[in-house]
C-alpha cells in the first residue's frame, strides 16, 4: 500500500513601470503591480487538490489539433501509461483548481495556439480562444484559469470535459498543466491509502494523493488572472515585465 499526497503553490507577479518623457527631458513615472500567492494543500476542499497532470512540450504542426479529455485523459501517455498520472494511477478528475496552457514558441516564431471547448462534450469553462476572436495564444503566451474554491471549475464526464488545441499559422510547441480533485464533496477525506495502480473510478474518501507537481511558465509583458491569453504586442513609451509560475 502507498499514500499519495499533494502540495503546490501558484504565484503570479505583475510588475510594470510606465515612464513618460516630455519634450524638456523631464519624466513622469507610474508603477503598476500586483501579486497572487496561493498554497495548495492535499484534499478536495477550498485551496486543495489531490490530482496533478502535465502534458509538456508537445508539438502541433500547422493546422493539426489535439483533444484532451480533462476527466480521464484517455489515450494520452505522459510516461506511465495512457490515461494515467505520472505515478501510474488512473485519472478521474471532477473539477479543476488550476489549468495552465502555454505556447512555448520562441519570441517572433509564427504559430498561434487556439484553445476551445471540443465540439463533442466540450469543456465550457475554458471559453473560446481563437485567431478569429483575437484570443489565440501567441509565442510566449498562456491561458491561466484558477478557481481554488471548493467545487472548482466543474468537469462533467459525458457532457463537459473535452478541450481542443489547434496550431494556426505555423507549428506550435505547447504544454498543459492541471491540478484537480477527484471528489468535490467537502466530506471527502484529504488523505487516504491507495495502491500504486488505482482504478479509473475513484470515490469519496477512498483515494488520496502522493504526487506533486511543479509547473512554471514565464512571459514578457504578459500577465495571468482567472482567465487570460496573450499574443505578441509592441509598446512605445512604457516598459513592463510580468511572470507567472505554478510550483
Amino acid at each position: 500500500m502507498s499514500t499519495r499526497s499533494m502540495t503546490g503553490k501558484l504565484r503570479v507577479n505583475l510588475e510594470a513601470n510606465i515612464v513618460n518623457t516630455l519634450n524638456d527631458a523631464t519624466t513622469a513615472a507610474a508603477a503598476i503591480g500586483t501579486a497572487i500567492a496561493l498554497t495548495i494543500r492535499d484534499g478536495v476542499e477550498v485551496n486543495r487538490a489531490n490530482r496533478g497532470w502535465q502534458w509538456q512540450s508537445k508539438t502541433l504542426t500547422n493546422g493539426a489539433s489535439q483533444v484532451i479529455d480533462l476527466y480521464d485523459y484517455a489515450g494520452l501517455d505522459i510516461g506511465a501509461g495512457a490515461g494515467l498520472d505520472s505515478l501510474g494511477q488512473a485519472m478521474a478528475v471532477e473539477n479543476l483548481a488550476i489549468i495552465l496552457i502555454t505556447n512555448e514558441n520562441a519570441d517572433g516564431v509564427v504559430g498561434y495556439l487556439e484553445a476551445i471547448p471540443d465540439v463533442t462534450n466540450g469543456w465550457t469553462p475554458l471559453g473560446t480562444h481563437t485567431v478569429a476572436t483575437g484570443g489565440a495564444i501567441g509565442a510566449g503566451g498562456c491561458i491561466l484559469k484558477s478557481q481554488p474554491k471548493e467545487g472548482g471549475l466543474d468537469i462533467a464526464d459525458g457532457s463537459s470535459h473535452r478541450i481542443k488545441l489547434t496550431a494556426n499559422g505555423g507549428d506550435v510547441t505547447y504544454s498543459v498543466y492541471v491540478l484537480g480533485r477527484t471528489d468535490d464533496e467537502a466530506s471527502s477525506s484529504s488523505s487516504s491509502s491507495s495502491s500504486s495502480q488505482s482504478s479509473s473510478s475513484l470515490s469519496s474518501g477512498s483515494s488520496s494523493s502522493s504526487s506533486s507537481s511543479s509547473l512554471s511558465s514565464s512571459s514578457s509583458s504578459s500577465s495571468s488572472s482567472s482567465s487570460s491569453s496573450s499574443s505578441p504586442s509592441s509598446s512605445s513609451s512604457s516598459s513592463s515585465s510580468s511572470s507567472s509560475s505554478v510550483l
